[in-house]
Order: C-alpha cells, then sequence, then structure tokens
C-alpha cells in the first residue's frame, strides 16, 4: 500500500474534483453574498419549510454542531429566523425569512448557471 500514488487514488482525486466543483459553485454565488454551504440551508429550507435543526441536518447530510455554526451567520443577516419549538422546548426550529426567500430567489440563476458548467466539466 505504501506505493501507492495519493494523486492516483480514487478517494484522492474524487475529494479534489469536489474541492474544485465547491469552488466553481461558491464563486458564482460570491457576488450574491453566500456560499455554497449557505444558499444549500436556504434552498433546502425553501423546499421544506420550517424544520427542527436535527431534521435539516438530517436532510443536508451533516451534523448538528456544523448546521449550527452555517445558520448563525445566516440569522445575523436576517435569511433564516430560529424558534423554541412549541412540541419540544429543547428543539428549535429554523425557516427561511421573506429576505431568505429573496436570496434564494436572487441566487437562483447563478447556481443553475453554475450547475450548467459542472455537467460540461464532470461530463453529465
Amino acid at each position: 500500500m505504501s506505493d501507492l500514488d495519493p494523486e492516483i487514488c480514487n478517494c484522492g482525486a474524487l475529494r479534489q474534483a469536489a474541492r474544485r466543483v465547491t469552488k466553481l459553485y461558491d464563486d458564482a454565488l460570491a457576488p450574491i453574498g453566500l456560499g455554497v454551504n449557505q444558499f444549500s440551508i436556504l434552498a433546502r429550507l425553501s423546499r421544506v419549510g420550517p424544520s427542527t435543526i436535527q431534521d435539516l441536518a438530517r436532510l443536508l447530510v451533516t451534523d448538528r454542531s456544523t448546521l449550527g455554526h452555517l445558520l448563525r451567520p445566516l440569522e445575523k443577516r436576517g435569511l433564516v429566523k430560529l424558534d423554541v419549538s412549541e412540541q419540544d422546548r429543547r428543539s428549535r426550529i429554523v425557516a427561511l425569512t421573506h429576505a431568505g426567500k429573496a436570496a434564494v430567489a436572487k441566487a437562483h440563476p447563478r447556481w443553475a448557471a453554475a450547475r450548467g458548467c459542472t455537467n460540461l466539466v464532470v461530463g453529465l
């Protein structure tokens, strides 16, 4: 195993490709002031509606603490709001605000354009 070149390792190549694709999306969204992770959160909330942090983390395939770190700047910018759940006071519900909905609408064409570029790069 020690003679394997990490540059030809499937895992390494996949991670490198993922970083390049992420950069392409980040660059497309930068003029709006969003990154790929932030847009993913906003777009998911736009589709599913208000969700507990735990449910949203599961949908985004991330952990709650990472999601919490990503939500703070979105909340500060007024794109999402967090409230205590009425059903379970230990849970917090995250929802898009009107500004968050507007940000998704504004970012969507840029996301779609980046998706078109990635289709070309990846050969889809």
